[in-house]
């Protein structure tokens, strides 16, 4: 009987540990949506919104409007079926058509890629009056990349108006040292557009809810979440290690993060430990406690002489 009673209150404190983990997991995503009210939402399906490729069937009703480099088109000529051929866009935008060639798709809607496909046949001579529908059957042109400190990076397809914070919640949001902000690199409008570098705030850490912000995303995104910058506490203090940076932190506020001094420190003999950022050499100064820390400082704090 008491074996029973063990074997029951493990199993218990399992699923009360499992249930607190889940809810912890769910917690950054209900914030997230809480703070952008405004923005509209998109129904996520997060098992189909795997890093890879996805069908057409899979993408809700008009989430791809046009085509683009990667993917795969099934073109249909009524009446002359040995002439209807699954084919792949190029990295130019084009696909090679039998008999008449390549054809520039990118940017069309599939209504618009069977059109110019016709009109191509027709002034080629090839067919009179040519009745072609075609049909996006796997996409790659809608996708986005997603880097850094994130729970699971990797490519994603763009399922409908999906935005950062929606994608952030995808992804499984990120990781204690992301930055309080994400970069969006975004291609120009045309080849010859310089490339766009947007900073986004998503609340990580320090920025109250309200500042969160989101916008929509494009085909062929790249975001990436930053590690945090960091500075490192060692000696004698009551726990040494690394520490993300706080805006205005003084010498005094890192040593109250790293738990303080302990019993053998002397508060005169605390060093800094600072590469320069122009030689790339390190130099080590004595400080005090009211002295700025900057990213990437190395705390050390000697045992008191007496």
């Amino acid at each position: 009987m008491t074996l029973r009673r063990n074997t029951l209150g493990a199993a218990l404190r399992g699923a009360t540990l499992c249930a607190v983990t889940w809810c912890a997991a769910m917690l950054w995503a209900a914030m997230l949506c809480a703070a952008v009210p405004a923005v509209a939402q998109t129904t996520l399906h997060p098992g189909r919104l795997a890093p890879s490729t996805m069908s057409m069937s899979e993408v809700e009703g008009g989430a791809v409007a046009t085509v683009g480099p990667g993917d795969t088109l099934y073109m249909t000529v009524y009446g002359r079926p040995e002439l209807s051929v699954q084919v792949t866009v190029d990295v130019d935008g084009r696909i090679v058509v039998p008999f008449i060639g390549p054809v520039a798709v990118a940017t069309l809607s599939p209504t618009q890629v069977g059109q110019r496909i016709a009109e191509q046949m027709k002034t080629q001579g090839y067919l009179r009056d040519p009745q072609i529908a075609v049909e996006v059957v796997r996409v790659r042109s809608r996708m986005v990349s997603l880097l850094g400190e994130i729970a699971r990076p990797g490519r994603y397809p763009l399922e409908g108006q999906m935005t950062l914070l929606e994608l952030l919640a995808v992804a499984g949001g990120p990781k204690d040292l992301a930055e309080d902000h994400a970069v969006v690199l975004r291609r120009g409008a045309t080849p010859d557009a310089a490339q766009q570098r947007l900073q986004i705030a998503i609340g990580n850490r320090q920025l109250p809810s309200l500042q969160i912000q989101d916008m929509a995303l494009q085909p062929g995104d790249i975001v990436y979440l930053p590690q945090v910058a960091r500075f490192f506490v060692y000696g004698e203090v009551g726990k040494s290690g690394a520490y993300p940076m706080e805006a205005g932190l003084d010498v005094m506020r890192a040593l109250a993060l790293a738990g303080g001094l302990n019993a053998r420190a002397s508060d005169r003999r605390i060093d800094i430990s600072r590469k320069d950022a122009t030689t790339g050499e390190t130099r080590k100064m004595r400080v005090r406690l009211t002295d700025p820390v900057q990213p990437g400082d190395v705390i050390h704090v000697d045992e008191r002489i007496f």
